[in-house]
């Protein structure tokens, strides 16, 4: 670790988080997967494109009713592979709503156009989140960096504000070559805070076949290049760490207030939030953990499952946020910032103050000893032959019907 690391590194501080209640049968979400096929590449990508994979109506009921007996939640991502490639994709989307819990589509945004929104929204949509990165093979846009894809996000961002009351959210993987363009991504996400809800972050993780492990399921041995796991590209490891280093660039006032653990490494910042409080021109500071832990215990009390993503038009109540500076002290300096700059301008009155999720997810890590660090607490898991598994890990169990063992190479035979 560089020194600069080191000095940075005492500012996220998980003691003084709020560790996310969230468990295997109580979360905030829950994965649908309609469909494997993708009708996109993508370098960090974990699953292999299934031509063959698309699902039928019974089938995706079943799937779903089987995992809401087994665990509560706020929210059902229909993902996939690419779920707006699925012809009942609108079908889809009632039957989660009827369920009542909040149907959101995980894509990369080819083939959706305002028609598909409004259809979809009057379907019972919730929300859009948007995969967009510089390491995809998207149509029209080889050999553009993230700056550029801005232009992009900004396209599909304009689309959801127009059609009204549907959430908003971006996901951006981040690759050693991107990290340096992750605080004008924040920028820009800053500046569009009134259309864009959530921006979450995510560490590369891809497997190499130099790395110093074997593989295997039972007795067989697996060759980690053959999997949807590897790449032809040694990726270093990015962290949590690396990427907040590379927000607070754009937002220094920016702090997390919650965060899952690893199930190996109970201190790692496997998924970490934060609230961001501003109005489009400028940042005022963020929320704290007691206000998180109000928030998700005081859903969690009234409404059964613990709080994930919300309505726009609660987006922009960061007014009524600042009540919380009684007891949070984050929320006590952004309302000192808030009041100070009202008296230098009386008309910031008068301008909505949102609220904006930044997170950042670091996925599995395999520990020196072949451990897999995962995130304890996975929001992100579905449905495989009567069980609920890590959508990341999901390959493993249908391609070998059981998870991949990992071991070093070097490790000391048993005496």
């Amino acid at each position: 670790m560089k020194k600069d690391d080191q000095d940075l590194a005492h500012l996220v501080n998980i003691q003084s988080l709020f560790r996310l209640p969230w468990s295997k049968s109580d979360n905030a979400m829950t994965w649908l997967e309609p469909t494997r096929y993708c009708n996109l590449l993508c370098d960090g990508c974990f699953q292999n494109r299934n031509n063959t994979s698309q699902k039928s109506l019974e089938q995706i009921e079943f799937e779903l009713t089987s995992m809401l007996k087994m665990r509560k939640s706020s929210a059902m991502i229909i993902a996939g592979g690419e779920p707006l490639t699925h012809p009942d994709i609108i079908e889809i989307t009632k039957m989660v709503k009827s369920h009542k819990v909040k149907p959101l589509i995980f894509t990369n945004g080819i083939g959706l156009d305002q028609k598909l929104i409004h259809d979809l929204k009057k379907a019972g949509m919730f929300g859009f989140t948007f995969h967009v990165d510089s390491h995809q093979s998207r149509p029209g846009w080889k050999d553009k960096n993230e700056l550029d894809l801005n232009e992009l996000r900004m396209y599909y961002a304009e689309m959801i504000k127009r059609e009204g009351g549907l959430c908003c959210s971006f996901n951006t993987t981040i690759y050693p070559d991107t990290l340096k363009d992750v605080p004008e991504l924040v920028e820009w996400a800053s500046r569009n805070i009134d259309k864009v809800q959530v921006l979450t972050l995510i560490a590369i993780r891809t497997g190499h076949i130099t790395d110093e492990f074997i593989y295997h399921v039972g007795e067989m041995k697996i060759n980690i290049g053959d999997t949807s796991y590897a790449s032809t590209e040694k990726y270093e490891k990015l962290t949590t760490q690396d990427i907040y280093q590379s927000i607070i660039k754009t937002l220094p006032n920016f702090k997390f207030c919650a965060y899952l653990g690893g199930t190996i490494v109970p201190s790692a910042l496997k998924w970490a939030i934060g609230s961001s409080i501003g109005t489009t021109q400028k940042n005022y500071g963020c929320l704290g953990a007691k206000s998180m832990e109000l928030l998700q215990n005081t859903e969690h009390f009234f409404k059964g499952t613990y709080l994930a993503y919300s309505k726009p038009y609660m987006n922009r109540m960061g007014k009524s946020l600042l009540l919380f500076s009684l007891f949070d002290k984050n929320i006590r300096k952004t309302a000192k910032k808030y009041l100070a700059a009202m008296i230098k301008d009386p008309s910031v009155l008068f301008r909505n103050l949102y609220v904006q999720t930044i997170s950042v997810v670091q996925p599995v890590d395999i520990l020196e000893t072949g451990e897999k660090d995962n995130c304890d607490g996975c929001p992100n898991m579905t449905y495989w032959n009567g069980r609920l598994v890590t959508a990341c890990r999901l390959d493993e169990y249908l391609a070998y019907g059981a998870p991949i063992s990992i071991m070093p190479k070097n490790s000391p035979k048993p005496v």
